[in-house]
């Protein structure tokens, strides 16, 4: 909705660029910040998001995302052996199978880890011993998601615990392979949340258990990693709000939240974005909007 399109005597519209760099306040992921309005926008009827810039920053593989580690049982010992972390952060499906590697070798020699290049599938073999796999992560809430619940759903295994058979291919060797694709690509969307001060609802995510998160704008992200993303709304996706009655808006505080609604771990790093504000600015306008939804 632009200017010269709406009544002027009636409305008027205002553009607000919001920087985390000049926030009031930003939490320790830089994923939440707040913006205090230098005066109170008044009787605002409209929110929309007119563009985003955002850095893609946070590593899909840490601890915090509980994908980190696998376990490991030898032969026929009653017991797994966790594995060390692999190192945070960002990786082709090359280089996450020669990480798994070192770290499987490290408790025997004869573990080796394959990627066919055609399918995409991961072998996981041992030359001498049998052994099975716990791919399940140690973080209670990521192991009780139906996916993604840790790093063997990343390596493309489906089953949590798997158990190798013998290797068709190796005498006396034992093998596990994947049933999907290895994936580890970023994330291709985050959740924008609005509240100013009342919350924004345009979106509603679902998650897992029939639960929900409301939200202002889902964002896509389009580019690769540590690459800025830019929205600017041209996917026509509806990203506004339409506020029944006129509100008054003394701050912006907006939170980025990951497909499960966690907090992005933006890695210290600052992005913005802009709101279009549409305010009404004739009190005959203002006084029959307002009895037509008055709050009760």
């Amino acid at each position: 909705m632009e200017q010269q399109i709406i009544d002027a005597s009636k409305y008027k519209i205002t553009i607000h660029s919001l920087d985390s760099r000049f926030s009031n306040m930003k939490d320790s992921s830089y994923a939440q910040f707040r913006v205090v309005t230098p005066y109170p926008i008044k009787n605002v009827v409209r929110v929309r998001l007119a563009s985003v810039e955002l850095p893609l920053v946070e590593y899909i593989f840490s601890p915090g995302k509980g994908n980190t580690t696998i376990s490991v049982r030898l032969g026929f010992a009653l017991k797994y052996v966790t594995t060390a972390h692999i190192p945070s952060g960002n990786y082709t499906a090359s280089a996450l199978l020669s990480v798994v590697s070192t770290l499987l070798q490290a408790l025997h020699s004869g573990f080796n880890c394959t990627l066919d290049p055609i399918s995409g599938i991961v072998s996981i073999t041992n030359s001498t011993i049998v052994f099975a796999i716990n791919f399940v992560s140690t973080n209670p809430s990521v192991a009780r998601r139906t996916t993604h619940w840790g790093m063997g759903y990343y390596l493309g295994f489906r089953d949590r615990v798997i158990t190798a058979t013998p290797d068709p291919h190796r005498s006396g060797g034992f093998i596990v392979n994947g049933t999907s694709v290895c994936y580890v690509q970023p994330n291709p969307y985050y959740i924008l949340q609005l509240n100013c001060p009342d919350k924004a609802v345009n979106v509603m995510h679902r998650l897992d258990n029939d639960t929900y998160i409301e939200a202002f704008a889902k964002l896509i992200l389009q580019d690769n990693y540590y690459q800025i993303q830019f929205d600017d709304s041209s996917n026509l996706m509806r990203k506004e709000q339409m506020f029944l009655s006129p509100v008054n808006i003394p701050f912006f505080e907006m939170r980025l939240l990951d497909p499960w609604g966690e907090l992005v771990d933006m890695m210290e790093s600052d992005w913005s974005l802009t709101l279009e504000i549409t305010e009404i600015v004739n009190s005959k306008t203002y006084t029959e909007i307002s009895k037509t939804y008055r709050r009760n």
